[in-house]
């Protein structure tokens, strides 16, 4: 289903919007920022909008990212693709599936070290990924998507939290003075 890819991409095809290195992976799945330290020779691994980058250091960070362009990173951060012609796995639901506390905790479960514990390739790849059909998974990731655009999306989240607390304050408000209700 899923594979680490090995092809390569040149240093020179590096900027800091499309490199990623495990330091520019946001920890509790924040996504990426921008590198500050951009490689300046070799050839680098290359990853393609729709793969999932995931830290492999220190796993217990929860470092993933579902890649919304093509670029480049190193060795600490694994790549997962889906095979071009598997029509089974909606590549956002294995992102999703990825991105679990379950997922996590198997990770890190299967890491090795201790002061910087390093994620274990076969035990990711024999992670057990709950496969239903495309339409059910595509309703998992449209109800994900929805949810994880509101948390993320302060222009959304951040009014709704708003009303929310307003009209609580209203219901509390109220009810501190119906004073007539208190005393008959």
């Amino acid at each position: 289903m899923t594979f680490f890819p090995k092809i390569k991409i040149n240093f020179s095809e590096l900027t800091p919007s499309n490199y990623v290195g495990v330091d520019n992976l946001i920890s509790n799945r924040g996504g990426r920022s921008d590198s500050g330290c951009v490689p300046k020779s070799g050839n680098h691994v290359q990853f393609k909008k729709r793969d999932i980058l995931i830290g492999n250091i220190r796993p217990y960070l929860k470092k993933i990212w579902f890649a919304d362009r093509d670029g480049g990173t190193n060795g600490d951060v694994l790549v997962i693709r889906l095979n071009h012609n598997d029509r089974t796995v909606n590549a956002r639901y294995l992102y999703h599936v990825l991105s679990s506390d379950y997922f996590f905790d198997y990770n890190v479960q299967h890491s090795k070290g201790a002061k910087m514990p390093r994620g274990d390739k076969d035990a990711i790849m024999d992670y057990l990924i709950p496969v239903p059909a495309v339409e059910d998974q595509n309703k998992i990731v449209s109800i994900l998507d929805e949810f994880e655009s509101f948390l993320n999306d302060i222009s959304v989240g951040l009014p709704a939290e708003i009303s929310a607390r307003r009209k609580q304050y209203e219901c509390y408000r109220d009810r501190l003075f119906r004073f007539e209700e208190a005393h008959p």
